[in-house]
């Protein structure tokens, strides 16, 4: 039960009200813990992580694009990466999100997620991909996609 919310100023007695009636304090281990998140060995490994998963991005984005799969708009704070699909679904024989996440799992053993799961505009065109793994994992879903796709 720790954290915060940005409220308009008018708001700030509305929310403390609601607040007060929801707990009373939090607990003294969750109060603990909050603190360690600002020691400095802690701020260094969310640094450390935050390169890490930027060097996956990094890795994998221009890796995606090279295959025919566009990111429209580069993540920026999230793992995944939204990938426009129909040209590469075209070159497997398949049409939709659907049908190409299905091909790239059953031909390529990778698993990557349709685009209708996350919405309805246009999502049929899309695929997500996670890069929450490691780089190695990474550079080999990208081989497997180069053989695929080839």
């Amino acid at each position: 039960r720790l954290g915060w919310m940005v409220v308009p100023e008018a708001m700030v007695p509305v929310v403390e009200r609601v607040a007060q009636n929801l707990f009373i304090c939090a607990s003294t281990v969750s109060q603990r813990a909050a603190l360690a998140c600002f020691e400095l060995e802690s701020i260094a490994e969310y640094e450390r992580r935050r390169a890490e998963f930027k060097a996956r991005r990094d890795f994998f984005i221009p890796a995606l694009e090279a295959l025919g799969l566009p990111v429209p708009v580069q993540p920026d704070g999230a793992f995944y990466a939204w990938a426009d699909c129909r040209a590469a679904a075209a070159k497997l024989g398949v049409q939709g999100s659907w049908d190409f996440a299905y091909a790239v799992m059953e031909r390529a053993h990778l698993a990557i997620t349709p685009g209708r799961d996350f919405g309805t505009f246009e999502t049929a065109d899309f695929v997500r991909f996670s890069t929450a793994n490691s780089m190695e994992q990474l550079q080999e879903a990208v081989r497997r996609l180069q053989r695929l796709l080839a």
